[in-house]
Order: structure tokens, then sequence, then C-alpha cells
């Protein structure tokens, strides 16, 4: 099964669903939180521990590696994309989504999915044209630092950790100082 993400409108949203991003303490702490706002919206995925208001079914599936198989974590989706926010905001409400597909992977026309389900299966289908989307960035945050597992069209911020970086090139420094 493909790793589920909730798309989310806001901070707040994210807020609900999840534990949150850690925050400085304002005894000189890094506040990941204060720079995560910099880059969002925006084409990266977080990986968050998600809160007991995130309905089980959103984390016991979509887990692909044992090392996240037994965390309750979630992907967090701010996108930057125009159609996202506008039917976020249409909602009120996040969406859940799953992965981009892969080059090469064949995706269904939005007018064939509304053949076979019809109205009774669909709740809408949005067809927005031919589009080309690239991955967004995965950056896990439930470690002891921000840490990158996909590259992909965000772009890696002075303070996220490489995947094969080691651990300790990541300073506290390097984020917005909390406010005292």
């Amino acid at each position: 099964m493909q790793p589920l993400s909730i798309l989310c409108h806001s901070l707040r949203d994210i807020d609900t669903y999840t534990t949150g991003f850690p925050r400085g303490d304002g005894q000189g702490h890094a506040d990941i939180f204060r720079a995560v706002k910099h880059c969002l919206p925006g084409p990266y995925t977080f990986i968050l521990t998600a809160s007991k208001e995130l309905p089980k079914q959103c984390v016991r599936y979509g887990t692909t590696t044992a090392k996240y198989a037994s965390r309750k974590n979630v992907g967090i989706r701010m996108p930057d994309d125009a159609i996202c926010q506008a039917i976020l905001e249409k909602m009120d409400a996040p969406l859940i989504s799953t992965r981009s597909p892969k080059e090469n992977e064949w995706m269904i026309d939005p007018v064939v999915i509304a053949d076979i389900y019809g109205p009774e299966g669909l709740d809408f289908v949005v067809n927005g044209g031919i589009r080309m989307a690239d991955p967004s960035t995965v950056v896990d945050m439930t470690g002891s630092s921000p840490k990158i597992i996909r590259q992909g069209k965000g772009p890696k911020l002075h303070w996220m950790v490489a995947e094969d970086d080691d651990e300790s090139a990541f300073h506290d420094d390097d984020l917005i100082p909390s406010a005292t």
C-alpha cells in the first residue's frame, strides 16, 4: 500500500492532526516551527507524529519500511499548487493523498475515473488538465534533526540534514532562534 499524506490548508490543520513541529523553549534552543513557516506552503512533505485526532486508518497503512511501520507518523503537506490550495480552502478540511506517481508510471484520466465509478462512488473529480508535477522533498521531523529521506522539488535548506549526512552536522544555531 502507498504511503498516505494529509494535505492541509493551514498550520492550524497541521497542529490538529499531529503533535506539531518542535518549538523553541526560550532558552536558546532552536525553533523548527518558525523555520518551517518560511517554506510552507511549498514542495515539502514533513513526517510528524500523528495526534489522536487523526483516524487510525491514516497511520496504520502506507508504511513501507520496518523503521516507520511501528511508529504512528504521518506525512503532512501544505502544497503551493493553486488548484490544491483552492480545493483545500473550499473544503475547509484536510484531504488524504497518496504519493506522486513515479516517472513513466501511468495515471488514469479523470474522465475515465468518473465513468468507472459514477456519481455514487465519487464526491468530485478535478480535471486540472495535463500537469507535470515534481515529487515533494520528504523531511522526517520525528528524530533529533530534520532529515531528508527523499530529495524532491524542495531544495535542501540549511537546517535540514540529508539522509547520508552525519547528524552531528545539524546545529541548533542553524535555525531561527526562539523569541525570549
